[in-house]
């Protein structure tokens, strides 16, 4: 009987792995475009683009005009990156994490556009989906060794 539980725990816990891994397999496969937009900053009005993203990634960005661009955690207020832009910009931009990041202009008027391949799953993700396989491949090698 204990042997029947102890299975069915290490299976359930199989299928939520092998759930959460897919989840994040489907959302990696999508590329994503973002933009085109038009970025101003005049008279005390500012345009901003809203970016989500489910995991870190890398948003290959393209900027053309003048003025100085700024992309920023919306949630925290952290600056992600920050350049000048004169004429064109063609700059691939890190998102380190998952969340909802704006990118506007402090001076100038600018046009974006972007686009990324995938989004992958963030570090604190990635350790903990990898230490729970490895306790449960001690858990299945622990259990065949016993049998």
């Amino acid at each position: 009987m204990k042997r029947r539980f102890l299975f069915v725990i290490l299976l359930t816990f199989m299928i939520s792995l092998v759930g959460v891994w897919a989840a994040y397999l489907t959302v990696r496969a999508g590329p994503g475009f973002v933009g085109p937009a038009v970025l101003t900053h005049s008279r005390g009005t500012l345009s901003y683009v809203s970016l989500h993203s489910p995991g870190w990634m890398v948003l290959n960005s393209s900027f053309n005009g003048r003025g100085r661009v700024v992309v920023s955690d919306q949630f925290s207020n952290e600056t992600v990156f920050v350049s000048g832009v004169s004429e064109h910009l063609h700059y691939p931009i890190v998102i380190p994490r998952e969340g909802s990041y704006a990118i506007y202009t402090l001076n100038g008027s600018l046009t974006f556009s972007g686009h990324y391949c995938g989004v992958y799953p963030a570090v604190k993700v990635q350790r903990v989906l990898y230490g729970s396989i490895v306790i449960l491949a001690f858990f299945l090698a622990l259990w065949r060794w016993r049998s």
